[in-house]
């Protein structure tokens, strides 16, 4: 099964400038804990893995890192074929940690079960987007709204259609 997960705006914003404009301690810990989950498989994009983790494997899970690049990343099994890693782990739990890119080509794929976001009431401006997952997913959970650092937020899982 493959698990999107990801933090957005109103406007299904991931990023500005690279980064996470918006510092919400409790979704951290959200996502952690979801991670380790399901046999803790997670797998990033290369700039994710750069600049959200700063280069650095995730504790406690096994890190796969999509990438052209052949150089060895202590920690992490390098990924250079998208496709190919998404039929060997069709019967396995992964996560797929972002970023906006490698979000599309799952879902471009029709390859994501469930959807696990933070949705933050805010518009950030950000330059990278979650794509349109509205057709393709349904609502299955959301919280509770909950409030922290001025921010409001849920935490909502959507399973996939198909």
């Amino acid at each position: 099964m493959f698990r999107l997960i990801a933090a957005v705006d109103r406007k299904r914003g991931l990023a500005k400038q690279g980064f996470q404009p918006w510092n919400i301690p409790q979704a951290r810990r959200q996502f952690i804990a979801q991670t380790k989950q399901y046999g803790g498989n997670i797998l990033a994009g290369r700039t994710t893995f750069d600049l959200f983790y700063k280069g650095q494997p995730l504790a406690d899970r096994q890190n796969y890192v999509l990438t052209r690049d052949k150089t060895p990343i202590e920690g992490v099994e390098l990924v250079h074929d998208l496709e190919k890693f998404l039929r060997e782990w069709q019967d396995k739990d992964v996560w797929i940690i972002g970023g906006a890119n490698l979000f599309a080509q799952v879902m471009e794929l029709d390859r994501a079960d469930e959807l696990f976001l933070t949705q933050i009431q805010n518009n950030f401006g950000c330059n990278q987007f979650l794509p349109p997952y509205e057709d393709k997913f349904v609502l299955a959970e959301e919280s509770q709204l909950h409030e922290e650092n001025g921010f409001i937020f849920t935490f909502a899982k959507y399973v996939a259609k198909h």
